[in-house]
């Protein structure tokens, strides 16, 4: 997926988990601030209760290595606050996460291990819609509540929903519910869809297609493998009279059909629009010249100067919490380029096992279904552990609400946020409804 991304120190691959040394140097790291100086913390002595466990699986090694670092990263770092701030009802809280491999079977296997022999509380992440879905009948069968990471298959909150599925963050819809008009209004209303030929381009191009021709547009399909190296025979079928490019690939063919697009000359013809997951956790330097002027969907923006003001606070906290510059890079490697748009989701997710656990009395999973029923009616404010703004939770299918933006690459290869987009504009009807099912 791009420029390949150094696995975590501390996220080898099917490690056992966070060792006692490690719990204590990561906790003693958050107490003395790891970068967070406007947290204030004081010195706690946990009980005799036992330690709430959360798992969490990412892809570390194989496949989406850029998503993987800085979901790891940032699961760690929210529990290291947790942690510093008294842990959860004060019981210590302790990590252990996995790789994926980006594999939907080697992902299941671990998420299983995390259950049966890890005996973990709660599981997060992965931003692979395979794994996650390859996740769910074993959390059915076990009861156990899963916050995902990232994966953009709307289905997951809706036709093949399951009640212990919790999602916070986006989906193919909401993005087309976010950035279609916009595109419409100011892009233009000829669309060209070149996207992966699989379930993911194909949930863009339907989503985003079907709500421009019922205004009154055109819309053209074109379909490559997402492993095509040469997309000039595809670009060379789109119409002469489209106005929108809009492309859905990842990783080296991301980079590729943007750049062949200038090779024709098209960026001159029409106006190029995709989602931020293209080129997420890539700097556009990595891009390259051939993307200024492009559009992007971002689900929190990259650069800090372009968060909204009343929001920068927050972010200032997060981002020193979680090692991330001004410019979206990494604090100890500027090579490194942050997943902004996606990380947020294992920070927040943090912070709602800790409200619905504190909130319902949570002992153990024999309160898992009220739990849950408490965590999927939250509507948490822009804070510390908001720092993406507002956040709003539906029970019917589990899903949360949040805002998105639009910005253009500037000529000097930085993205520059030209509309926000509230959450209230992508509340859609459910097409579930998971209450009565715990």
């Amino acid at each position: 997926m791009g420029t390949k991304q150094p696995a975590p120190a501390e996220s080898i691959t099917d490690k056992k988990g966070v060792s006692r040394r490690d719990f204590l140097k990561t906790a003693a790291a958050g107490a003395a601030g790891i970068g967070l100086s406007s947290w204030v913390f004081t010195p706690f002595t946990y009980g005799a209760e036992k330690p709430i466990k959360i798992g969490m699986i990412q892809e570390l090694t194989v496949g989406a290595t850029e998503y993987g670092y800085w979901m790891d990263k940032v699961g760690k770092a929210a529990v290291a606050k947790l942690n510093a701030e008294g842990g959860i009802a004060g019981r210590k809280v302790e990590l252990l996460d996995y790789d994926t491999k980006f594999n939907p079977a080697h992902g299941a296997q671990m998420f299983k291990k995390l259950i049966l022999e890890d005996k973990v509380d709660f599981i997060m992440g992965s931003v692979h819609s395979g794994v996650q879905k390859a996740c769910f009948p074993i959390a059915e069968q076990y009861k156990i509540p899963y916050f995902g990471g990232g994966a953009m298959t709307a289905d997951f909150t809706g036709k093949d929903a399951i009640p212990y599925y919790i999602r916070i963050h986006t989906h193919a819809k909401m993005q087309a519910m976010a950035g279609w008009e916009w595109g419409f209004k100011n892009l233009g209303k000829n669309w060209a869809f070149v996207v992966a030929d699989y379930a993911w381009g194909h949930s863009l191009e339907e989503e985003f297609g079907k709500r421009v021709k019922a205004a009154g547009g055109k819309i053209q399909g074109i379909r490559a493998p997402q492993t095509t190296k040469d997309f000039i025979p595809f670009l060379q079928k789109i119409d002469p009279d489209i106005d929108v490019l809009f492309t859905a690939f990842l990783n080296p063919a991301a980079l590729g059909v943007m750049r062949q697009s200038v090779e024709l000359g098209l960026h001159k013809k029409m106006k190029r629009y995709t989602v931020i997951c293209c080129t997420e956790g890539i700097g556009q330097d990595v891009v390259g010249k051939e993307s200024a002027g492009a559009h992007y969907i971002e689900y929190q923006p990259r650069y800090f100067d372009q968060v909204p003001k009343e929001l920068q606070t927050y972010e200032r906290t997060y981002r020193n919490a979680v090692g991330v510059t001004d410019d979206g890079k990494d604090t100890k490697d500027s090579k490194i380029t942050s997943a902004h748009s996606h990380m947020w989701s294992m920070w927040t997710a943090a912070s709602l096992i800790k409200q619905g656990v504190e909130q319902t009395g949570w002992k153990d999973n024999s309160k898992n279904s009220d739990f849950i029923k408490a965590v999927v009616k939250m509507k948490i404010k822009a804070g510390p552990w908001a720092p993406q703004g507002d956040l709003v939770m539906r029970e019917e299918d589990h899903q949360g609400f949040h805002d998105h933006y639009i910005s253009e690459v500037t000529p000097d290869l930085k993205l520059k946020v030209i509309a926000r987009i509230p959450k209230e504009k992508l509340m859609y009807e459910p097409t579930v409804d998971l209450r009565g099912k715990l």
